[in-house]
């Protein structure tokens, strides 16, 4: 049985039946997760939100592409995607675009004022393209371990 999966599938349990699932005692099991912490490899711990039940049924992937790739243009790009809420992912890939966003968003009309603040206002931006969600077939947070 892999733990470390389970684990990153449910971080909720108890350090006692994470301990017994992996043969430790409930000590050694708090300063192995606490090692993890602060090595980096467990980043944060967090709730997964279900997008409709808090109002942000919209979802949304964006390919997009930059005019410039230079430093300055691409820290004002992350500038503003940070203040976002709706951006709820943000790559820089490489291939045929420049960046890949993931949002949720209330409503078409929040989609619409997005655009217009980061991709319209923007003349570093040379275009993007917009994939509505229609349906989720996986949704995993973390790499497979």
């Amino acid at each position: 049985m892999n733990c470390g999966a389970r684990q990153q599938e449910n971080a909720d349990i108890p350090n006692a039946e994470l301990a017994d699932r992996i043969g430790l005692s409930p000590s050694a099991c708090l300063r192995r997760v606490a090692k993890l912490r602060q090595s980096g490899v467990i980043r944060k711990t967090v709730a997964v939100i279900d997008p409709t039940q808090v109002g942000r049924p919209l979802g949304a992937v964006i390919n997009l592409e930059f005019h410039r790739h230079g430093n300055q243009y691409r820290q004002d790009f992350i500038r503003k995607v940070r203040k976002l809420d709706a951006v709820r992912q943000c790559h820089v890939v490489t291939g045929e675009v420049t960046g890949v966003m993931i949002l949720h968003m209330r409503d078409m009309a929040e989609y619409t004022a997005l655009c217009e603040t980061l991709f319209d206002a923007d003349d570093n931006i040379v275009w993007y393209r917009t994939y509505i969600i229609t349906e989720t077939l996986k949704d995993e947070f973390g790499p497979a371990i």
